[in-house]
């Protein structure tokens, strides 16, 4: 299997995965939902996510990667189709849950694959094109559901379903498997759960901090993403399309930056160094973005933040996949799992937070930033300290 048939599937899956997003908020609204309804769906997908990333990674490093995909992609295309016939908060936290369980298989499956199919010198590089794809087709996604949401919205809803699990039929005939020889053919649901135990190894300075960067990174993004798609429907009213634009443009320049700036960085800077100065970058823009009250400023801030965000994600997935051939799958399920319980807990506490000021979602992806820049600092201090020994 080659890495660019590989890309127009990831294309295609994250395209469709995003049409909801641009009309959730008027969805709720239309339900007449409480606010924080936001930040406890998206959680509870997350959580989900969370829940099942090592376990579907386990899967296919045991028995079949393409198989992952093609359930996990029908499966949540089945959530996604169901989410539209939802009446009530109950029914909109089921099916995220289920659509959380079954984006960890996809997401976890997608990233074990371009492992496998990357020559070592290449992996940085497919990465960093990885990021770029779903930077930019994300932003396409949400610009097409934002176009959609000219439609009855229970409308959009069906079309994504109905897309994913089309998508799921295209994988199963057209695309190959990873040839890999270890692959149990006995493999069974306690055979995952037994190679999670392997995850208890992993106790090393570095890892922690890593991980730990990547819960903070992930709460902070999520946190102003989740509050920043709500604000501009309850405090500014635009319709959907706006977002759907806003997050198109997002895309294009994200993608420009990682076609130029990730991969100088890749080749020019230590990727740790990088990392610390775009967390303070961020830190300063999540500042602007709190204290801003005109709506220019505010736009144009939160642009700059999610674009640093499309640099700093294929840094933490080269981190994640560094020296793991071997257990691509595993260990990338591990990575999609801090990084999904980020995400839940920003959503958690930016959904019930807003109700308090609309604001204070925004305040505390910056507390979080500031706390991953210290741990930075320290491991890089502690680093120096071991190596001078």
């Amino acid at each position: 299997m080659s890495f660019k048939k590989l890309m127009i599937f990831a294309s295609f899956m994250w395209t469709l995965m995003n049409f909801h997003h641009p009309v959730n908020p008027a969805f709720f609204e239309e339900l007449n939902l409480p606010s924080h309804v936001f930040g406890t769906s998206y959680a509870m997908m997350v959580f989900f996510s969370f829940l099942s990333s090592p376990f579907w990674g386990a899967i296919g490093d045991k028995k079949s990667r393409k198989k992952t995909l093609v359930i996990s992609t029908f499966f949540y295309g089945l959530a996604q189709f169901l989410y539209g016939f939802s009446n009530n908060l109950w029914q909109i936290l089921s099916l995220r849950a289920m659509a959380g369980w079954f984006t960890g298989g996809m997401v976890v499956g997608l990233m074990a694959m371009i492992v496998e199919v990357s020559q070592a010198n290449k992996l940085s590089k497919n990465m960093a094109t990885y990021s770029a794809i779903l930077s930019i087709f994300t932003s396409i996604g949400f610009l097409i559901g934002g176009l959609l949401g000219y439609l009855p919205i229970r409308f959009v809803f069906y079309i994504q379903g109905l897309g994913m699990m089309l998508i799921s039929i295209l994988i199963m005939i057209f695309l190959e498997d990873v040839k890999k020889e270890t692959r149990d053919a006995d493999f069974n649901f306690s055979t995952g759960l037994t190679d999670l135990n392997t995850i208890k190894t992993i106790k090393s300075p570095w890892i922690i901090t890593f991980l730990s960067l990547t819960f903070l990174i992930f709460l902070a993004f999520s946190s102003t993403n989740n509050a920043f798609n709500y604000y501009l429907r309850d405090e500014l009213l635009f319709m959907p399309i706006i977002n759907g634009i806003f997050k198109a443009l997002t895309g294009i320049l994200g993608l420009v930056c990682n076609l130029t700036i990730n991969v100088y960085l890749i080749r020019h800077f230590d990727l740790k160094k990088a990392l610390l100065n775009s967390i303070l970058i961020s830190i300063i823009i999540t500042v602007i973005i709190y204290i801003a009250t005109d709506s220019i400023l505010f736009l144009v801030s939160s642009l700059l933040y999610f674009i640093l965000n499309t640099i700093q994600l294929p840094i933490l997935q080269s981190f994640a996949v560094e020296n793991t051939k071997d257990n691509a799958g595993l260990l990338s399920g591990i990575f999609n799992a801090f990084k999904s319980l980020g995400e839940m807990f920003g959503a958690l506490i930016a959904g019930f937070i807003y109700a308090l000021n609309s604001k204070f979602p925004f305040l505390v992806s910056m507390i979080a930033l500031f706390i991953a820049f210290i741990i930075l600092i320290v491991y890089s201090k502690y680093k120096k300290r071991i190596e001078a020994i």
